[in-house]
């Protein structure tokens, strides 16, 4: 397909030249830097696994800091060195002036990078990268990484569910922006899995003993341990999610500081469910046992119940880690799980790598990799 460029000068009539760009003076704090850019005005052009770029490329760009530019508003992605909001592009294009390189989304900082004729590396998804790529790059080099989507072709919607722009690797992105420095270094991590939650924060307390760990919102897994005396004492501190097998006793109920409650059975306590429902409590019901959920949607005719989705979870793990040494991966995940004074990042690991089905039902919370030296 032709580039939106050329499709307006045609039919404008005229040629397509270099943009005239005239930065404003804005104050950096880095003489060595290379700009990143991000932002959430259009849902599927926003990456969410620039954190796992930054990482990867830090140990390799030696004294050479990263700053993040755009608007105000904006996050603050994870690992940058410096979060530099502006009020214009004038003063953006300062910034990306005086920079070694950039990445970013397909937006305008990409453009300003390649006016500049400085190293660029822009990412797309939901349209075809030769439609909007940098034009203006000639003593430096330019790289367009398109998503695969999957195999499928561009959707051009502003929202996409999966998002295909997050298909593509960090290793991918961070390899290319050390193309396009020069920087003849190599990324050694091949990632098999990124769980689309994996750059989501997330809180679960085992409650096997009493922890002083203290993070915020938090999830507690009364499936796995049932202990209302440790549950008693979490619920001082913080706000918490439930999931639950059986019911906790009114005085749990009534101490508002539960936000909701998932309730997952093969049939449910009936007196329970309505207890949830006379305190206004949020809860989500769900049936562990396919040869029960008819009989239950009947019983609690009134009531919206779930099918457990943990064996379909796990075949899909099976089926994207077959054949691949588990043993032998690497997990990252923002998601903590609290065991008394331990902390985990994923039950696999809580429980000593020793039942594959744990790795299988926490892989939305997972980035699953190894590296290529090992």
């Amino acid at each position: 397909m032709s580039h939106l460029a050329e499709e307006y000068a045609k039919c404008c009539g005229v040629r397509i030249g270099k943009p005239v760009v005239k930065p404003h003076f804005f104050p950096v704090p880095f003489d060595k830097y290379i700009t990143i850019h991000n932002d959430k005005k259009v849902q599927a052009k926003e990456y969410n696994f620039w954190p796992a770029v930054i990482e990867l490329l830090k140990p390799k760009l030696g004294d050479i800091k990263i700053i993040q530019i755009g608007a105000f508003g904006e996050e603050t992605i994870d690992g940058v060195d410096k979060h530099i909001p502006t009020f214009t592009l004038k003063q953006s294009s300062y910034i990306i002036k005086k920079s070694l390189g950039h990445v970013g989304i397909d937006s305008v900082p990409v453009h300003l990078a390649s006016a500049f004729d400085k190293p660029v590396v822009g990412i797309y998804s939901h349209t075809y990268a030769n439609t909007c790529d940098p034009l203006w790059n000639k003593e430096s080099k330019a790289i367009a990484i398109e998503s695969d989507r999957g195999g499928d072709r561009p959707s051009f919607a502003l929202e996409e569910q999966p998002k295909t722009i997050n298909f593509i690797k960090p290793e991918k992105i961070a390899q290319a922006v050390l193309d396009v420095l020069g920087i003849e270094k190599s990324i050694k991590e091949k990632t098999f899995h990124m769980g689309p939650r994996s750059m989501f924060k997330c809180i679960e307390v085992v409650p096997s003993e009493v922890t002083n760990f203290q993070g915020g919102p938090t999830l507690v897994r009364m499936d796995l341990d049932h202990n209302e005396d440790v549950l008693r004492k979490i619920i001082q501190f913080t706000p918490v999610e439930i999931t639950l097998s059986k019911p906790i006793n009114t005085d749990i109920l009534q101490s508002q500081r539960i936000q909701r409650i998932t309730y997952e059975a093969p049939s449910f306590d009936e007196d329970f469910v309505l207890l949830l429902r006379k305190l206004g409590l949020q809860y989500t019901l769900v049936c562990t046992d396919d040869k029960y959920l008819s009989r239950e949607r009947t019983k609690f005719f009134d009531f919206l119940i779930q099918k457990d989705r943990k064996t379909q979870l796990i075949k899909e793990g099976k089926k994207l880690l077959k054949g691949v040494n588990l043993n032998s991966l690497k997990l990252k995940s923002k998601k903590h799980i609290v065991c008394g004074n331990n902390v985990y990042e994923s039950h696999f690991d809580r429980n000593d790598r020793k039942n594959e089905e744990d790795l299988f039902l926490d892989l939305e919370w997972c980035m699953v990799y190894n590296t290529t030296d090992e």
